[in-house]
């Protein structure tokens, strides 16, 4: 991780402290023209819009007054949602058991796509284990281009 993230990470970590809040992932990124900084948050209970832009404005005071980020930039505050981004090793581990969708940048097995319950993650080999209609594959997390947690009837598995 990068010095400029570490330092954005402690300091919107410091900030959800006081909203009971925790940060599920912080991304810095350059979309079309513009520099964004999208921060996906989650507590116990549901994320509201009103904790959003509580969470917006006290964090973009925070920016302004430490001067973390010299650009223009667009800051995001939300909820990762119910189907969730997968991204860090432990969003991986929490959704083992549960249904996931993961779509790869060259094909395994013929396909690019997959749709099944997340079996493993194993950090050492830097792979997960899918369970796909009754069979098992494994994917580099290398080659992971996207991977969501996924609803099944209505619910997460």
């Amino acid at each position: 991780m990068s010095k400029k993230r570490d330092q954005l990470t402690k300091m919107v970590e410091e900030v959800l402290e006081d909203f009971s809040s925790t940060l599920y992932l912080l991304k810095w990124e350059k979309r079309g023209g513009e520099w964004v900084l999208e921060l996906l948050i989650e507590k116990e209970g549901p994320v509201t819009t009103s904790d959003c832009a509580d969470v917006s404005s006290r964090v973009s005071d925070e920016l302004d007054k430490r001067d973390l980020i010299q650009k223009e930039y667009v800051l995001q505050v939300s909820s990762p949602g119910v189907e969730r981004p997968l991204v860090e090793s432990r969003h991986f581990k929490g959704a083992i058991g549960g249904s996931v969708e993961v779509n790869t940048y060259g094909p395994i097995e013929n396909s690019r796509n997959f749709v099944g319950t997340l079996k493993s993650y194993d950090e050492e080999s830097g792979e997960i284990e899918l369970e796909v209609d009754g069979e098992y594959v494994e994917i580099p997390i290398n080659n992971v281009s996207k991977a969501t947690t996924r609803m099944v009837d209505g619910e997460l598995s």
